[in-house]
């Protein structure tokens, strides 16, 4: 009986010394990850009048990708993975002619995807144009982790609109998309 009762003790101070290790790591690892904001570069494009009759446009389809060692880089980390990412800032502005505005869209909304057939995209943003005279759009966010459609620290997107009925102030529209993520970054 005294060497099950030794067994048993001993099994216990191992059990808490494990959870112990446990709840140590869990910290630590929360206490050293961090946050940080990228700024995408500019995504510019060009809108050519085409029927702007129809229910929706498509302005631009692309691929943007966040340069993960060098923030893990500047940060000092050697690996580490994105625990969560979630857009902090989305625009869209007119560049040229001078005198162009958004007057010929009713709405811009703009979706992500893991891969460029937007199979199943996630809206990520969207706006009603109220002011006529806008060059900029902020767009109101969906406040949607992107971790799920992240692939090797990339993700598509695709900006789309529904036109107004009006015409644009020029055949063709110089614009850039203007995108900002917030990361949460553990190191490993």
């Amino acid at each position: 009986m005294k060497g099950l009762s030794s067994l048993f003790l001993s099994l216990c101070t191992i059990s808490l010394m494990l959870s112990f290790t446990f709840i140590s790591c869990n910290n630590a690892k929360e206490l050293t990850s961090f946050d940080v904001v990228y700024n995408f570069p500019n995504v510019y494009f060009t809108y050519s009048q085409n029927d702007l009759k129809s229910t929706q446009v498509i302005l631009y389809t692309g691929k943007l990708t966040i340069n993960f060692d060098s923030i893990l880089g500047a940060n000092h980390i050697p690996s580490g993975i994105i625990s969560s990412a979630y857009l902090s800032k989305l625009a869209m502005i007119i560049t040229a002619p001078p005198q162009a505005t958004f007057n010929w869209l009713a709405s811009v909304n703009v979706y992500g995807s893991s891969d460029s057939t937007f199979q199943q995209p996630i809206l990520l943003g969207a706006d009603t144009v109220n002011d006529p005279s806008a060059k900029n759009i902020n767009l109101v966010l969906n406040n949607v982790d992107l971790k799920p459609i992240l692939y090797k620290y990339s993700y598509f997107v695709e900006v789309s609109a529904t036109p107004s009925g009006q015409a644009p102030a020029a055949s063709s529209i110089n614009m850039y998309l203007v995108s900002q993520i917030k990361l949460h970054i553990e190191p490993l």
